[in-house]
């Protein structure tokens, strides 16, 4: 779905527009003399903005005095990059609606503008491959259906590991859980992408696969998942640790995660025992340090769990 273009809007005579009426904080849109996209934030004290610069190769931001006040000024400098910039500000409106004090607010634009600086310049170049965005689709769908369903929110988001650099992509306590995300095609086959994947180092260790068909109807794009999660996740606290783990997964919303849109096919959970078909550390020799390779399911039956009797193991619920 694409976004509405507010600057659009905007011409020489008519060059601001507040972004949102209801919203207690002057925050506007803008188009300058160069016909440049503009986001400005309108407030009183000037000692309430950090002072330690920001610098966006994409974007210029100044701050300055008015004859009242004080301004936060951001132009975009290439106009083509204006569903980013777009973004980028509807990220900080969003997070305004959650603020009623306006120092409070300058504090979490800035630490924001600061989490933008390192995605803003990868988003353009280095968007999520097909197969990067069904993995974390089907992150998102573990989290949403078996984490958030079943702890407070924050919680269920301190146990996604995999953004923070962990091995595995979940852990509660002593058990952990890698998740499988592959389309639905005859093979049984899913990719291992080192040793270190399945070597769990916890008392129980799970593996969830979920299997994605494409498909245009009732389906779920990666952006559609993860506003149902942001709806869900509808305190301040929880909102925000979740747009810093997607950030970490090098996610902003863009449209081109939209277009690739899938149903569930599928899901199945895996007992990861000693037995199981895995190579870890332990049983590879040292000189091989760098190792991907396949494991074909239709063997593994017997380490199938259902969906009962993972919640009781994994989530103890």
């Amino acid at each position: 779905m694409m976004k509405n273009n507010p600057w659009k809007e905007l011409n020489k005579i008519v060059n601001t527009k507040r972004c949102d009426p209801l919203n207690i904080f002057n925050f506007y849109w803008g188009l300058n003399q160069n016909n440049e996209y503009l986001f400005l934030l309108e407030h009183k004290n000037y000692e309430d903005w950090p002072s330690n610069k920001l610098s966006f190769n994409e974007i210029n931001i100044e701050h300055y005095q008015l004859q009242t006040g004080y301004r936060i000024l951001l132009t975009l400098k290439e106009i083509n990059d204006w569903d980013i910039f777009y973004t980028l500000c509807n990220d900080i409106l969003t997070l305004s609606k959650e603020i009623d004090n306006e120092k409070i607010l300058l504090t979490v634009m800035f630490n924001r503008l600061q989490r933008w600086q390192k995605m803003f310049r990868k988003a353009r170049t280095k968007l999520l491959t097909e197969q990067e965005q069904q993995g974390l689709i089907g992150e998102l769908y573990f989290l949403k259906e078996f984490l958030l369903k079943n702890y407070q929110h924050s919680t269920a988001l301190s146990f996604w590991r995999g953004p923070l650099g962990d091995k595995q992509d979940f852990g509660i306590g002593n058990n952990s859980i890698e998740v499988k995300t592959k389309l639905g095609t005859s093979s049984s086959n899913i990719q291992i992408s080192s040793i270190e994947q399945l070597d769990f180092k916890t008392q129980s260790a799970f593996l969830f696969v979920l299997t994605l068909t494409n498909s245009n109807e009732n389906s779920i794009s990666l952006n559609s998942i993860i506003n149902e999660i942001k709806e869900m996740t509808n305190d301040f606290e929880s909102l925000e640790l979740f747009e810093s783990l997607l950030l970490e997964m090098n996610y902003i919303e863009l449209p081109e995660y939209g277009e690739k849109t899938y149903i569930i096919n599928k899901e199945a959970f895996y007992e990861i025992t000693d037995e199981f078909p895995k190579l870890t550390l332990n049983n590879t020799p040292t000189a091989i340090t760098n190792v991907k390779y396949t494991i074909d399911l239709k063997f593994c039956n017997t380490f199938i769990l259902s969906t009962k009797e993972f919640i009781q193991r994994f989530l103890n619920v």
